[in-house]
């Protein structure tokens, strides 16, 4: 497996996207984890508007994740605001809160026009990671596949649109 992340600039402005690829036949442990990992990304956008918390972003990727498929959401990673920048406010956690001080933005709800770059990231193992000396990339703690998946999303008054749609029909699995 290979996820591919990839940040672009244009006219000031930054696009941020990612998607896991599979070369070769997939076993059926692989195949589960990446339609869990684009099942939940899907169910974690229908949940977001200008009226709605961001914490039922992470109620719905985290009940298709852990719930439905049994794998696990990498603990303190999740998705973020961006637009003139790569990184700007809100965080956005795959997982919801332990406490209120873990996520404090949970309960907030984005403004119509707000840009978020959404992703959920899973592990089969365990949703703790470790780092070499530097800060990427970011494993498992126990080495168990993970998958990435991550679409740019566009607050709108009816709710979201998907800026970067498309990714969905491209081929992730290559066995040529």
């Amino acid at each position: 497996m290979l996820k591919i992340d990839i940040g672009v600039s244009y006219r000031g402005w930054i696009g941020d996207a990612a998607w896991t690829y599979v070369f070769g036949e997939p076993t059926d442990e692989v195949k589960r984890l990446c339609e869990a990992g684009k099942r939940s990304l899907r169910a974690g956008i229908e949940r977001l508007g200008p009226d709605r918390p961001l914490l039922g972003w992470a109620e719905a990727v985290q009940g298709v994740v852990e719930e439905d498929y049994g794998f696990h959401l990498v603990r303190g990673l999740g998705g973020h605001g961006y637009g003139r920048k790569l990184h700007a406010p809100p965080f956005v956690s795959n997982t919801v809160p332990m406490t209120h001080f873990e996520w404090p933005e949970s309960r907030s709800t984005p403004a119509v026009g707000t840009l978020l770059a959404l992703e959920p990231m899973l592990a089969v193992g365990t949703g703790e990671t470790r780092q070499g000396q530097r800060q990427w990339p970011i494993f498992s703690a126990d080495g168990s596949m993970t998958v990435h998946y991550e679409h740019d999303v566009l607050i709108t008054p009816d709710g979201s649109r998907v800026l970067s749609e498309g990714l969905e029909e491209l081929e992730d699995v290559i066995t040529r």
